[in-house]
């Protein structure tokens, strides 16, 4: 399904978050459409995390709304996972969490080529937690999946697993909200870039403008405003 079918998958309307009084998120407004692969950029400490563990009701919203009309899968750090336990048993936790058949377990572990399922995670390098985490957000038949940084610590091999993984869940109907540094990346996978700035999204470009051929150039537009 493309994104351009209007079936509203999620929608934040005018949400603001504050920490200790230093306001985070300023009145976001965005929706994401079935299908669809929504890009945020911005800098450290601009509120791209702090939106993602707002939408997964990690945190809760100071004011606005966030509605979204299915369950979600999440892939925002490489914690959350078991040292002392095997990658295989740290995946059957998830599988049980989001009531999936064990099976589901092996066809996550090949999507990402994980072959160290009897390793202990806490022995793995950073690069394969990555692929682990990665492993456990592409777990079920979920409509919205949100990757926080996906290609921090991967090879280039991994990369290529994982935009194909991106791909084939999108045409399937699958809806992607990424954040990533890496801005060529966006530009091959998503339908549309968010900019966010000190809390703020300040524009929006779709894949039809001409400015998303070179994102890193729009970024350094609005940066130095």
């Amino acid at each position: 399904m493309e994104s351009g079918a209007n079936t509203m998958l999620l929608t934040s309307t005018e949400v603001s978050k504050s920490f200790r009084k230093k306001l985070v998120l300023n009145k976001v407004n965005f929706s994401v459409n079935l299908g669809e692969i929504v890009g945020i950029i911005g800098p450290n400490g601009s509120g791209k995390t702090t939106l993602l563990n707002l939408i997964m009701g990690l945190l809760k919203v100071d004011s606005g709304t966030i509605s979204c009309n299915h369950a979600l899968s999440a892939a925002v750090s490489r914690k959350g996972f078991f040292e002392g336990m095997t990658v295989y048993d740290n995946m059957k936790v998830y599988a049980h969490l989001k009531k999936q058949n064990l099976s589901e377990i092996d066809r996550a572990l090949e999507l990402f080529d994980i072959d160290f399922g009897k390793t202990n995670f806490g022995k793995l390098s950073a690069g394969m937690k990555q692929r682990v985490a990665l492993a456990q957000a592409f777990m079920g038949d979920y409509k919205l999946i949100l990757l926080d940084e996906p290609t921090n610590h991967l090879d280039i091999d991994s990369i290529f697993k994982l935009r194909s993984a991106i791909e084939a869940r999108k045409k399937s109907g699958t809806s992607f909200i990424l954040t990533s540094h890496v801005l060529t990346e966006l530009e091959k996978l998503c339908n549309r870039a968010l900019f966010l700035f000190k809390g703020k999204i300040v524009k929006e470009v779709t894949a039809t403008d001409t400015g998303f051929a070179n994102l890193e150039e729009e970024y350094l537009k609005l940066s130095v405003k």
